[in-house]
C-alpha cells in the first residue's frame, strides 16, 4: 500500500480542553514560533533529488519505515548516518483475523504467534549488513498496519493471548539478530473500521492497549536478561483525538520507548471535505488535523513529549472538483491515482522544478496558517497536499523547539532523497559534503 489509510471520518470538531494541564500544554505549543515560508536552502541542494550525508549532531531520532515488498537494496543506499532508526513493516499475525496472503506464513504457528517468512530472513541480513555501517542503528519490527491489525483486537484483551504473542516477540527477535525490538502498530484500538470487511473493535481496547504494552515489556525485559541487549518497545498510533481518547496511555506510556505519531492523512479520499492532509499546524484553532494537534492530543492523554515521533509523510494526498485550497472546501472525489495519493519521488520528478516551485500546469501554495505546501492546478481544479522538503525543516525544528524525540516518515521508498535530507537538517544534523562552516542559516522565522 501506498500509506497508511485511515478509514474513519474525520471527527466533529472536539470541545477546549477543560483541564488546567490540558490548557497550559495547548498554550505552550501554540506559542512556539511560528515560521514565515522558507527560502533558502541550509547548505545543501533543498531539492537536490539525492541523499547528502549528515553528521549526527542534532541528537534526535531520524526515522523511517522500510516496506519488506520493496527489494532490501533499499536501505542500503541511505548514507549510514542518516539514520537512527528504521521500522520494518510488517509482520503479522496468525489465528483469527489473519490475513489470507499469510498463510504460507503461518504454517506450523500457534494462534497468535508471528508469522515469518523468507523476506524477513533476506531483511534480516541485510539489515545486519548495513549495520556493520552503522552500528547505532535501531531496526524495529513493526507488528500489525492497516489491514493487518485484526489479529490484535481477538488477543490483546485475553493475558493467555497476550502471553503467546510476547514469547513469539521473544523467539523473533532471537531468531533475527540485526532487531533491536518491537512496535505495534494496532489500527485502531476501539475500531478497526472494517478493513478487511469484518468490524472489530470494543471499548475495552483501550485498557487491553496498556496491558498489551505492559506485557511485552516484561517479556523484552526477559530477553535482555538473557541476552544482555536492550529491547525497544515502540508504538505507532493514529494521533487523532478520536482514537487517542480511548487509549489508557498513562499506563502504556510507561513501558513504551517512543510513540510514532501517525501525523498523515488527517485528510483523504474517505474524508468529507477536502485538507492539507500532513499539516504542521491546525487549519483552525479546534481543528484535530495536524502535528500541533497530535502532541497536545498525546500529551494531555499522558505521553511524555520526550517520547514522541513527529510524522513526516514522504507521499501527498489530493483531490478533484476542489475550487479553494483549504481545509473544509468541497471535492468531488480523490486525486488520481492508488488511494488518491502519490509518492514524494514522483510528484518531485513531475510536478516540481529544481527550487520546489510547481509545474506542468500546477501552482506550488504556501499556507501560513497550517505551515505547509501543497499544489493546485486552478484548470483541473485539482488540490494535494504533501510534505514539501520545506515543511519538513519546519516539523524538525517544531520536534526540537518542543523537546520532542524526534521525526520519522512512511515510507522510504517514496522519497528520491530530499525528504529524508529535511528531516535530517530539520533536527539539527549537519550535512558532511559541505561541512558545519558553509552551512548556510536556517530559513528565517
Amino acid at each position: 500500500m501506498p500509506a497508511r489509510v485511515l478509514s474513519h471520518l474525520p471527527t466533529p470538531l472536539t470541545a477546549a480542553l477543560a483541564s488546567l494541564g490540558a490548557i497550559a500544554a495547548s498554550a505552550a505549543i501554540a506559542a512556539t514560533p511560528a515560521p514565515a515560508a522558507p527560502t533558502e536552502a541550509p547548505g545543501y541542494p533543498l531539492f537536490g533529488g539525492k541523499p547528502v550525508e549528515f553528521e549526527r549532531t542534532g541528537n534526535k531520532v531520524v526515522g523511517v519505515y522500510v516496506p519488506n515488498w520493496e527489494p532490501v537494496e533499499l536501505i542500503e543506499r541511505v548514507p549510514p548516518q542518516n539514520l537512527t532508526h528504521v521500522l520494518y513493516a510488517f509482520l503479522r499475525l496468525c489465528g483469527p483475523g489473519q490475513l489470507e496472503k499469510d498463510a504460507a506464513k503461518c504454517v506450523g504457528k500457534q494462534d497468535f504467534e508471528i508469522g515469518t517468512g523468507p523476506v524477513d530472513a533476506r531483511f534480516d541480513a541485510a539489515f545486519q549488513r548495513y549495520k556493520q555501517r552503522a552500528p547505532h542503528l535501531k531496526i524495529v519490527a513493526s507488528i500489525g498496519g492497516w489491514g493487518g491489525s485484526d489479529p490484535i483486537f481477538h488477543l490483546a484483551g485475553d493475558p493467555a493471548r497476550r502471553a503467546v504473542f510476547a514469547a513469539s516477540a521473544q523467539r523473533f527477535l532471537r531468531e533475527h539478530p540485526s532487531f533491536d525490538g518491537i512496535d505495534i502498530d494496532w489500527e485502531h484500538p476501539g475500531n478497526n473500521g472494517a478493513a478487511n470487511g469484518v468490524q472489530l473493535g470494543s471499548p475495552r481496547d483501550g485498557q487491553s492497549y496498556a496491558e498489551l504494552m505492559a506485557d511485552l515489556r516484561r517479556a523484552l525485559d526477559a530477553l535482555t536478561a538473557e541476552t544482555g541487549r536492550p529491547y525497544l518497545l515502540t508504538t505507532a498510533v493514529n494521533p487523532m483525538d478520536s482514537i487517542v481518547g480511548k487509549i489508557n496511555f498513562k499506563d502504556a506510556a510507561k513501558p513504551l520507548d517512543l510513540v510514532f505519531m501517525m501525523s498523515y492523512d488527517f485528510y483523504g479520499m474517505w474524508s468529507p471535505v477536502a485538507g492539507h492532509h500532513t499539516a504542521l499546524r491546525a487549519s483552525s484553532p479546534s481543528a484535530d488535523d495536524s502535528l500541533e494537534r497530535a502532541v497536545r492530543n498525546l500529551e494531555t492523554a499522558g505521553v511524555p513529549r520526550a517520547k514522541l515521533v513527529a510524522g513526516v509523510a514522504m507521499y501527498g494526498r489530493g483531490f478533484t472538483g476542489v475550487g479553494e485550497t483549504r481545509a473544509g472546501a468541497a471535492k468531488a472525489g480523490a486525486y488520481p491515482g492508488a488511494e488518491g495519493a502519490q509518492g514524494y519521488r514522483e510528484i518531485a520528478g513531475r510536478l516540481l522544478d529544481a527550487k520546489g516551485n510547481g509545474r506542468a500546469g500546477y501552482q506550488s501554495t504556501w499556507d501560513p496558517v497550517t505551515q505547509s505546501w501543497s499544489l493546485y492546478h486552478p484548470k483541473l481544479k485539482l488540490w494535494m497536499g504533501y510534505d514539501d522538503p520545506r515543511a519538513v525543516l519546519a516539523k524538525g525544528r517544531f520536534a526540537r523547539e518542543l523537546g520532542l524525540a524526534g521525526v520519522f516518515a512512511w515510507e522510504l521508498s517514496q522519497d528520491n532523497g530530499d525528504l529524508l535530507n529535511a528531516m535530517n537538517r530539520g533536527v539539527g544534523n549537519l550535512p558532511l559534503a559541505s561541512g558545519a562552516a558553509s552551512v548556510q542559516k536556517e530559513p528565517r522565522r
